[in-house]
């Protein structure tokens, strides 16, 4: 019974206790609903209620009776109407300032800042709050500034950690988007320019840190620099160079933040500034030739750089990891390759990382981007060495390139494209022994060249490939083998092929249409290869039709070139007098004497007469057949092949001023050579004609000479 009782008092206890419980609960909640939230709402809101009062009261204006004072009427109309100016003032500041946030999210949205990037939204308000102050102060503030001029100054040495974070971030967030070239160009400008190198040695210094705490500008700052690193002489930062050094070994980095940090930083992140790093490396060498230098004679910097691919670590760890690294070593060793002296001999002459790429080349695995790469460093590497070893790399790469640019499955028409390019330019030596080492990667190179050449479905760089490769055989390779046998053959058949398709065609006579007659509208499909097959056109169609002709005219006009200059190598060789000529013609045309060929070069040079440098190098082609023309053995008549001259001439004048300023451009010595200048080969033609009309004149007064005094004997021996 005790207990009980003892539970009763506690019961009772706990009643009382939660009834004041609910009832100072109560008393608050009246509180805060009679007194606080009014107060509240005066407070926020009472420069309104003012202002709605002291417009109520004018223009009710019932302010008391007539018996009041005098001065009363006007002095509340005076109170009124300061009151009421007053709410007008915070009205207008409370708008100005949400047009602010708006304008400052515009701005934000259109230079990409998304909404979970706080931190570079709260730089681009910043940017909005201080140039309003500045302009509150003197409207002539705002006159040439814009985000990028203040990001800028917000980065220069006297600045603050924070305002140069906010500056680095903007400037990052800009030179990322490639449709903001404006931007761009402006940023190099303030960012290059001798009073603002600080920004730039600033930058080259965050590269540097190893604390956690500037992890992230130590990232801004490395892509700031990469986009541009082509703005950077090195001769202006002695310590440039030992700051990009550090972003390619993370290992002092990583073992400070563990340190201090009690964790490691992602692995992401270590890797992002890796590929900086080289990518950084890679645009300074590109841009300058003392940059290149400084950055092959720096043996440890290069060997760090090039651990990637030396490692192998695409093949040995694994591609996905690893990829944008390699790539980016070897965009590196791309430009450090060709460098003269030591630095590029040790490069040339590393084997494990030569092989590498020769490795990357052939691993189907590899990315479209690591294979251009790998074609790209390959061609740099000397191939004249007679060496076996030299030798054996040569044949491999060759094979290599041969099976890439033949192999359609699987491959990508960029990789194939520099493929057919790099086959070019190993055969361009002029040597015998490339062209045998072609001949020796596939024993149908010559059927495949060919096939490529004349499938007019093929993409014309592959074609313009295949010409230059075919030609460059035709040229050096002179050995009496099987090779040669079927080169020569080849030859043969693609000639006649050749010039039906660069050679214009007769006009059409009369009641011949390509179309039949329709309305304004009439369709027709196209199969062209470059625009698209089953594309179709319509007649009423206008700017964009003509934009299409216009650009498949510039295809066709470096089509044309390299098919007329390999057309003129066979001719050279193949056509010796008028009875091949005769033969040819009609292989172009059936029932077309040799007399037509003429005919037809003169409407080509006719429709290349214009002054572009492809119209120019088909001219020197075409310049080259002629005399080849010219020369021939025969009975040849010479009145279409004066014609044919004074088109020429005329053409060639066009081109005087075109050819010299690509003279005065080019550092390419054999442009200088009279033999390879249009207006000398036309000369040379003209001498040449001039002489042959001598010899037939001379010819032919020998000729009737001799048929008299045959006459004469006759009639003598008759008489007597």
């Amino acid at each position: 019974m005790v207990f009980r009782k003892e539970d009763d008092d506690d019961d009772s206890d706990q009643y009382w206790r939660a009834l004041v419980g609910i009832l100072v609960l109560l008393l608050q909640a009246l509180v805060i609903a009679i007194i606080l939230l009014p107060l509240a709402l005066l407070y926020l809101f009472g420069l309104l209620v003012s202002t709605g009062l002291s417009m109520w009261r004018l223009i009710e204006r019932d302010y008391g009776g007539e018996d009041g004072g005098a001065n009363l009427t006007p002095a509340l109309n005076v109170l009124y109407s300061l009151a009421l100016f007053q709410g007008v003032l915070f009205c207008y500041q409370s708008a100005s300032y949400f047009a602010g946030k708006r304008l400052a999210r515009v701005v934000a949205d259109d230079y990409g800042f998304d909404k979970e990037d706080e931190e570079g939204r709260e730089s681009v308000r910043d940017y909005m709050r201080k140039t309003k102050i500045g302009c509150e102060k003197d409207p002539s503030f705002v006159k040439e500034r814009n985000l990028v001029t203040f990001a800028v100054e917000l980065m220069k040495s006297e600045s603050s950690s924070a305002d140069y974070v906010s500056g680095a971030r903007i400037l990052d967030k800009i030179l990322a988007q490639e449709e903001l070239q404006g931007q761009h160009a402006l940023i190099r400008k303030l960012v290059g320019s001798a009073s603002a190198s600080q920004v730039l040695e600033r930058l080259l210094q965050s590269l540097r840190s190893t604390s956690p705490l500037d992890r992230d500008v130590r990232v801004l700052a490395a892509r700031i620099v990469a986009q541009l690193a082509g703005e950077i002489s090195l001769a202006s930062f002695p310590q440039g160079l030992r700051c990009i050094s550090s972003l390619l070994d993370t290992t002092t980095t990583t073992t400070t933040t563990k340190q201090q940090d009690g964790d490691s930083a992602p692995s992401g992140h270590y890797k992002e500034l890796m590929v900086l790093g080289r990518d950084i490396l890679h645009k300074l060498a590109a841009a300058d030739e003392h940059n290149c230098s400084a950055i092959g004679s720096n043996q440890g910097l290069v060997s760090k750089a090039m651990v990637p691919v030396t490692a192998d670590l695409l093949h040995n760890i694994g591609h996905d990891a690893w990829s944008d690294i390699v790539a980016a070593s070897l965009q590196l060793l791309f430009r450090l390759v060709a460098l003269p002296g030591k630095a590029g001999d040790k490069l040339r002459s590393n084997k494990r990382a030569i092989n590498t790429v020769e490795k990357i080349l052939g691993c189907d695995e590899c990315n479209e981007k690591l294979h251009v790469l790998a074609i790209k460093i390959l061609t740099q590497l000397p191939m004249e060495a007679p060496s076996t070893s030299t030798a054996d790399s040569k044949e491999k790469i060759t094979k290599l390139l041969v099976d890439i640019f033949f192999t359609k499955e699987n491959k990508d028409a960029s990789t194939r494209q520099l493929a057919g390019e790099a086959l070019a330019m190993l055969s361009v030596d002029q040597s015998e022994s490339n062209a045998a080492i072609i001949f020796k990667a596939s024993d149908t190179v010559v059927d495949d060249l060919k096939t490529t050449l004349l499938d007019v479905r093929t993409k014309s760089g592959y074609r313009i490939s295949a010409a230059e490769i075919l030609k460059h055989l035709y040229i050096c390779y002179t050995k009496e083998d099987d090779n040669l046998k079927k080169l020569t053959e080849a030859m043969k058949d693609v000639l006649p092929k050749m010039l039906k398709e660069i050679l214009p065609s007769p006009p059409l006579k009369q009641g011949e249409k390509h179309t039949e007659k329709g309305t304004d509208a009439t369709k027709f499909v196209t199969q062209d290869p470059e625009i698209g097959e089953g594309a179709v056109a319509t007649k009423d169609s206008g700017n964009v039709n003509e934009q299409k002709d216009d650009n498949k005219k510039i295809v066709d006009r470096k089509l044309h070139a390299a098919l007329l200059s390999l057309s003129a190598a066979i001719f050279e060789k193949l056509i010796s007098n008028d009875t091949d000529l005769a033969q040819l013609a009609n292989a172009i045309a059936t029932g077309d004497s040799a007399s037509s060929f003429a005919g037809k070069l003169k409407k080509l040079v006719e429709e290349n007469s214009e002054p572009t440098a492809n119209c120019l190098r088909i001219l020197k082609i075409a310049s080259r057949m002629i005399i080849s023309l010219i020369n021939l053995e025969g009975n040849y008549p010479k009145a279409e092949l004066e014609s044919l001259m004074e088109s020429l001439s005329k053409a060639s004048k066009e081109m005087f001023e075109l050819e010299a300023f690509m003279m005065f451009s080019s550092s390419d010595q054999s442009a200088m050579n009279p033999v390879s200048i249009l207006g000398s080969q036309v000369k040379q033609a003209q001498v040449l004609l001039e002489n042959k009309k001598e010899q037939n004149v001379a010819t032919t007064a020998t000729s009737t000479n001799a048929d008299r005094w045959r006459s004469l004997k006759i009639i003598l021996a008759v008489f007597l």
